[in-house]
Formats: structure tokens, C-alpha cells, sequence
């Protein structure tokens, strides 16, 4: 007897790790889940685990995960979807339909401000969720990385072993990033520790000056994270390339990174992407959440003066004010939509997160003119923390 949807309990949890392995067999077989994905899936969180029964036994999943991202200092409250799954038995019922409607409702009383997923964009934008934000790509070849004759090589790289000092060392840096998921100490221990992930350390006259998180491939490899100095960072690369005898790094970078400028300087090519998809469950958190990031850069295009804009998401009752000055940011719920500027769910999620700039997704009113530089807003999930 189908039943659902609800929440999971700590009884339905070996259910859903069966369905889990079923429906992902390439993490089954390099470790198992709990050891690839120790993240998403936690016996204390189990409630956020929505699910569909039949009898006992759970045929349909959709997770989320409690994500507190960091902007310019602000914190913004995400949920990250996660282990969508159903039985192959059960599929093309609707369930999951039933399953992501429960969790789009679920999240927005809970008080999130967006939601982040991976996948493809066809099968869920009709609930909402649209691709955005900016991730640069840098590929590095063997030729291009020994190109950079400047760079130094004195620092001694080891294997990380996730001794107290190498947790406390690794999050002091990863913790100086302007932009991420907060880590506790014990998320950033699993993180590293993750099946399939290598890490390295790269030690320099002062201690720990680097780290990086690999996902190491048959000719390729790829960088999912990184922290410390530019020599360190440098260091490292140098080891991946030689030891494995990868054809080809990829780094996953955040958009304004200061190591950036390095990865330029290696890379043979590189690209942008796209990193999550995002659907908006409160515009006015959402803006909140990047009230420093906007007003700093208000600042920096020597805007003065106060200047307003009305924004709506159409089909929803999410119509809200905003007043843009250098010393504050202002949003606040209207009920009129008079005069707002109304977007469909997809049009505004590329409005705020890009890629683009305004102009690239709409005709701006002429007094909406000044978002082209305040616009898209910047965040980024280390591709390690993305569930």
C-alpha cells in the first residue's frame, strides 16, 4: 500500500540507504554512499529525508540539507536537494512530482531563502529551478602548468592524514574564503575525509601554507577544492600532474577568486559555467542575504543617492520594494503589483545569479538601468559541499 508523502523516521533510514544504492550504483560500487556522500546522508537528520512508502519499504526519496551560505559576512539560509530517487519498479507514477511539490512547501515554512540542486535542467525547471551562477573552468595541460616559470616550488607536499592539526590548519584557510557553505569542524572533517576524494597538504616555512581536494580520474583530474597561498596552491598542482601523470587538471573556481589570476596564467583554456540550479523560495531573504555584497558594490560604481526598484516572481505573491543607497540596503513585501517589474521563476533566478548581466536576460526600464552593475550576485558550493 503506497503511503506518503511524509518524513522519514530513523526506522525508515536502512530503507533509504537500499534505495540509495540501488538507484546509484556507481557510488555502491567505488565505497558505498555513507562513505561518498557522508554529507547528505546523516541518521540525525533523517527528518529531512521526504519519502514515499510502500508498506515498509521506501521507494521514493527526496532529501534536503541544511546549507548556511556565506556572502560578504552575511549568512543566507539554503537547503540543498539531494538524493532524489525512485525504485525503477515505481517510476513514471508521479511520485517524485508528489515528493518535490511536498519539499518546495516543506522548505519555504522552514524559512529558506533558495534551494540548490544539481541535475538536469529539463526535468527540473518546470518545478522551478533554474541554472545560475558563475563558476570559472581552468584547464591545465602538463605544457602549460611547467610554463609558469615564476612560480616557486619550495614548498613540501604531503599526504593529509586528518590529524587535529591538519583539521584545525585546513579550516582556518578554507574559513578566509568570502564566499561558501559555513562549515562546523566536523563537516569540514568529513568533507575531506570523503570516499574517492584525495587530499594533499603543502607545508611551507610556517606550517600548512595549502590544501587541495581531488577527484582523480582515468587521464584527468580535478580540483573541487582549495585553500592557502598561491605557492602552495602551485606545489600541489605540480604533484598532482607528476604523480598521477594526468593529461589534464580542471580547477573549479569561484568567480572572483583571488587565486584566479594564477590559474590564468596556467591554463591552456577555460570556461564558465553554470554551478547550480536555484530556485528562489523567498525573494525578500534572498535579497537580504546579499545586502553587503550589493551595497558594496553601489559603493564602488560611486553611485549616489538613493535609487528604488519593485521586482515580482509572476504566479506567486512574492512582490517586494527594494532601495538601493551606499550606506544600506532596504526590501520590504508590497501587496500591490503596480508598477513592479514581474519575472517568471527562471527569469529571475538569471536576473540575480547570471550569468549574465541584466541586459543579457531583459529590457531593463531606464531607471533600472544602474542593476547592470550590481548585477549578477555572487555565491558559490565548493563542488566538495554540494549534495
Amino acid at each position: 500500500m503506497i503511503n506518503g508523502p511524509s518524513r522519514a523516521s530513523l526506522a525508515d533510514f536502512d530503507s533509504l540507504l537500499e534505495l540509495a544504492n540501488e538507484c546509484f550504483p556507481e557510488d555502491r560500487d567505488q565505497g558505498g554512499i555513507l562513505a561518498r556522500w557522508p554529507h547528505c546522508y546523516m541518521p540525525e537528520k533523517v527528518r529531512n529525508y521526504l519519502i514515499i512508502k510502500d508498506g515498509p519499504k521506501v521507494v521514493s526519496n527526496v532529501g534536503y540539507v541544511d546549507q548556511t551560505l556565506l556572502v560578504n559576512g552575511e549568512e543566507v539560509k539554503v537547503a540543498g536537494i539531494t538524493g532524489v530517487a525512485t525504485w525503477p519498479t515505481y517510476r513514471h507514477r508521479g511520485l517524485m512530482t508528489q515528493l518535490l511539490n511536498y519539499a518546495i512547501s516543506i522548505m519555504r515554512k522552514e524559512g529558506y531563502a533558495f534551494s540548490d540542486l544539481g541535475g538536469d535542467r529539463q526535468r527540473y525547471a518546470r518545478f522551478g529551478w533554474e541554472r545560475a551562477g558563475r563558476q570559472w573552468l581552468f584547464d591545465i595541460t602538463q605544457r602549460s602548468l611547467h610554463f609558469h616559470a615564476d612560480a616557486q616550488k619550495d614548498c613540501q607536499v604531503d599526504q593529509y592524514e586528518a590529524r587535529p592539526d591538519e583539521i584545525d590548519s585546513t579550516l582556518a584557510l578554507h574559513g578566509r574564503e568570502l564566499l561558501g557553505v559555513k562549515r562546523t569542524r566536523h563537516l569540514h572533517e568529513m568533507l575531506l575525509g570523503r570516499k574517492g576524494k584525495e587530499v594533499r597538504l603543502a607545508r611551507g616555512s610556517e606550517g600548512i601554507a595549502a590544501y587541495v581536494v581531488a577527484n582523480p580520474g582515468e587521464k584527468d583530474l580535478e580540483i573541487i577544492e582549495f585553500g592557502g597561498t598561491s605557492d602552495g596552491v602551485y606545489a600541489l598542482l605540480l604533484h598532482f600532474m607528476e604523480a598521477h601523470g594526468s593529461e589534464m587538471i580542471r580547477i573549479y573556481s569561484p568567480w572572483s577568486h583571488p587565486l584566479n589570476p594564477l590559474f590564468f596564467s596556467l591554463s591552456s583554456r577555460w570556461h564558465v559555467n553554470c554551478q547550480r540550479m536555484i530556485k528562489i523560495l523567498d525573494l525578500e531573504a534572498t535579497l537580504r542575504g546579499f545586502a553587503n555584497q550589493i551595497i558594496t558594490r553601489y559603493r564602488q560604481l560611486g553611485l549616489q543617492g538613493s535609487r528604488n526598484i519593485s521586482l515580482g516572481i509572476e504566479g506567486t505573491d512574492q512582490l517586494v520594494k527594494i532601495k538601493f543607497s551606499p550606506e544600506e540596503l532596504l526590501v520590504s513585501r508590497i501587496s500591490s503589483p503596480s508598477g513592479v517589474l514581474m519575472l517568471s521563476e527562471p527569469q529571475m533566478v538569471r536576473l540575480l545569479f547570471g550569468p549574465g548581466t541584466p541586459s543579457a536576460e531583459l529590457t531593463l526600464p531606464s531607471s533600472a538601468h544602474f542593476l547592470e552593475g550590481l548585477l549578477p550576485l555572487n555565491f558559490y558550493i565548493w563542488v566538495n559541499d554540494c549534495v
